[in-house]
């Protein structure tokens, strides 16, 4: 007996001594798909990374295609600013957009198949294949080869990547369920399904896929729905501190979700329920308009796309039920903003490959 509440009072105190010494976590908001005067984009490196310091980012992948920029005099002089000039501190993540064609055989391009390697050692650039899960295996292993974790890009950009490429594909976990660019067909159509319903057709064979929303910016000198301007989408990464290895690491096991303007105060995903904590946004931040704050809607989505439950509040949650493969959640706004959970699947299901 006495044995035994040794046992119990010893497991007590190193939980709580593991409680006492586990790293804080904090959220962070940043931008994985960014371009630059160094391939397609039309601001100077500095001009961009200084336009998302400045709307509040705290992090951006520099990830102009076959190209890695160096950013480590750049970052130097961001820490100056924090530091001289009380800026807030901002992370700056190597980054490179890796592509590849499908030619017919009259040299016109069939497919196209792009991914966003984030924080490599090397650029690896322009990679060849003669298929759409054959192009997409081989740049996913270069970027893992060069020490970068690969994110697949827009699959819908010129209707390129199916469902099952995206299962074809090895060792790829993340990929762009939204993308700021306005040539990318988030939405679908014309039969092609929307980047959603291609998540919900992955993850119903008990894929795991995370979601990630970026702007895919190349545009800061003309401003319209026409061009690709930054501010669009973006990540909340959840870590323990503002480093590249904190960032690649939570973006690398699920801790984030994507937004296009809504913010969550908290998600949890633990003893089968999903819970979220949605910050109500005042559409005037008057106190006087007590009444004047943006509605929300969540949708609990599970196997094949079905709405599982649709929650109103501003602490929407989810439990699995018997049969339940797994669950994610989207939150529209009032304002017609959104965000993306990563899926919670049942215990003993979903898998990494």
């Amino acid at each position: 007996m006495k044995a035994r509440l040794f046992s119990l009072l010893l497991l007590s105190a190193l939980a709580a001594a593991a409680a006492e010494t586990a790293p804080e976590l904090h959220w962070y908001k940043g931008n994985t798909h960014t371009h630059t005067l160094n391939s397609d984009g039309d601001s100077p490196v500095g001009t961009v990374t200084h336009w998302y310091r400045d709307q509040g980012y705290d992090f951006v992948v520099v990830s102009d295609h076959r190209y890695l920029t160096v950013l480590t005099e750049l970052q130097r002089e961001f820490d100056l600013e924090a530091g001289r000039l009380e800026k807030r501190k901002f992370l700056l993540v190597t980054g490179e957009e890796v592509d590849g064609d499908i030619m017919r055989p009259d040299g016109t391009r069939a497919k196209t198949v792009h991914f966003i390697s984030v924080g490599p050692r090397v650029a690896v650039g322009k990679q060849a294949g003669d298929t759409v899960t054959g192009l997409g295996q081989t740049i996913a292993d270069a970027i893992r080869g060069a020490g970068g974790l690969p994110i697949l890009n827009h699959p819908n950009f010129h209707w390129s990547v199916t469902a099952a490429d995206m299962l074809a594909l090895r060792h790829v976990r993340h990929f762009e369920l939204h993308n700021g660019h306005p040539a990318v067909h988030n939405l679908g159509g014309s039969g092609h399904p929307s980047t959603e319903e291609l998540w919900d057709q992955v993850l119903s064979k008990g894929r795991i896929y995370y979601g990630v929303a970026s702007d895919d910016a190349h545009h800061w000198l003309e401003w319209s729905r026409a061009k690709s301007n930054p501010g669009r989408a973006w990540i909340m990464v959840r870590a323990a501190e503002l480093t590249s290895a904190a960032v690649v690491d939570a973006l690398a096991r699920g801790d984030f979700y994507g937004s296009t303007g809504i913010e969550l105060i908290d998600v949890t995903a633990s003893d089968g329920t999903l819970r979220l904590k949605i910050r109500q946004k005042a559409v005037v931040p008057d106190p006087r308009m007590a009444t004047n704050f943006f509605g929300y809607k969540t949708w609990f989505i599970g196997k094949d796309g079905q709405v599982l439950k649709v929650d109103e509040s501003m602490e929407p949650s989810y439990t699995l039920k018997p049969g339940d493969l797994y669950v994610r959640a989207r939150v529209l706004s009032s304002a017609g903003d959104q965000a993306w959970t990563q899926p919670l699947f049942a215990a003993g299901q979903g898998r990494l490959e």
